[in-house]
């Protein structure tokens, strides 16, 4: 016999314990009433007008007071009987607290005779027929998976996440490392910056040495494009960059100052330094060009990587007024306001960001945000 249908076999006794509960509890009722209409005629209006009072009025007042108690209590016996067939008819989730629910069953059905079971029965009739909601669905614990090294091989992953999984894992033969790490030459440097900073504490000194080797290179890049640019404005091995030219190589020291930091190639007083300078050269720049758009941008996530917030929005916002594009700037201006606390201007913000022009490490902030934005927001309807 399948579970279901012995659950359905067990049940059944119950539920037929509990409808004849029931239509005993409204057989007691009938009968209070039944009994209640042989009361005699009742003498309390002329006693409290102070009329003479007959005995056998006298006598009758008498019986109807010990009707009464006799109906009351068979009312209250019936009514029992109605809460407990009532109360085993319910679903599970409504039984608890059990004593609370049997005292709300049996004053309702005590004060409203026929009334209350009629009620309490056509309400879990209408339940049946309505939606079942889980508000509260249960939390379940869901451990992390692990890694499988020898299935590396028959693994097909993106490009980048398997050269990183064959970096990270200790077990991979050594070429295999090498062959990894010479790959990620060709990937943006701001990708593999972390990954390669990571490599400079491996065990193997090949592995140390060839991570250190691409990171040198790629910061050197920089470097030397830097000390052209600012030969340009010393006028030691040249004549002085004047007006347009000066304001060019302002620029660009700017924005190559500003690579270094959002390469990750420089850390600790180093990145303090190169955030200073590319500040200072993007202030000459715009003293120059008020008006360029780029180097308030670049000023204003200057500023909020140093958590100066009263500078950080007005020079976004000046990149705005400029003509950069709002749409860019958004996630900037929402980060500021979190930092400022000022949580409902970060799902105002996020709100107007195209969901379909977004890239997929900011996906996760919009859907919180915004899932956060309609929770509160109120149904029109």
């Amino acid at each position: 016999m399948p579970a279901s249908d012995a659950r359905r076999a067990a049940r059944a006794p119950t539920t037929a314990s509990a409808v004849l509960a029931i239509a005993l509890g409204v057989f007691g009722q009938a009968c209070a009433v039944a009994l209640a209409l042989r009361s005699l005629a009742d003498p309390s209006a002329n006693v409290l007008a102070g009329l003479p009072v007959a005995p056998v009025d006298a006598r009758a007042a008498y019986v109807n007071t010990q009707l009464l108690l006799s109906c009351l209590a068979l009312q209250a016996v019936a009514a029992l009987f109605i809460a407990v067939g009532s109360a085993h008819v319910m679903p599970r989730r409504y039984r608890t607290p059990l004593a609370k629910l049997l005292s709300y069953l049996w004053v309702l059905n005590f004060a409203v005779p026929f009334g209350g079971v009629v009620c309490t029965l056509g309400a879990l009739a209408i339940a049946a027929r309505l939606p079942q909601r889980v508000r509260n669905p249960a939390i379940e614990r869901v451990d992390e998976p692990q890694f499988a090294a020898n299935l590396m091989g028959t693994v097909s992953y993106g490009r980048g996440a398997r050269l990183k999984a064959e970096l990270q894992n200790a077990d991979v033969a050594t070429s295999f490392r090498m062959t990894a790490l010479l790959a990620m030459q060709s990937m943006p440097t701001r990708t593999v910056s972390p990954l390669l900073q990571s490599m400079l504490a491996d065990p193997l000194d090949d592995i140390r040495l060839l991570a250190y080797g691409i990171l040198d290179n790629r910061e050197k890049q920089l470097t030397q494009r830097i000390l052209a640019e600012r030969a340009q404005l010393d006028g030691k091995t040249q004549p002085a960059a004047t007006g347009a030219a000066r304001r060019r190589a302002n620029k660009a020291l700017a924005e190559l100052y500003s690579e270094l930091i959002y390469a990750n190639l420089v850390t600790g007083d180093v990145y303090r330094n190169a955030a200073d300078q590319a500040d200072a050269y993007a202030k000459a720049a715009l003293e120059a060009d008020p008006a360029d758009a780029s180097l308030w941008r670049l000023r204003g996530r200057l500023a909020l990587d140093r958590r100066d917030l009263g500078a950080a929005e007005p020079m976004l916002q000046r990149a705005i007024d400029c003509g950069f594009s709002r749409a860019r700037m958004l996630p900037y201006l929402a980060e500021t306001a979190y930092l400022q606390r000022d949580y409902l201007r970060v799902r105002q913000l996020l709100a107007e960001v195209d969901l379909h022009g977004t890239l997929p490490t900011l996906r996760p902030v919009l859907d919180y945000w915004l899932l956060q934005h309609r929770s509160q927001t109120p149904d029109p309807h």
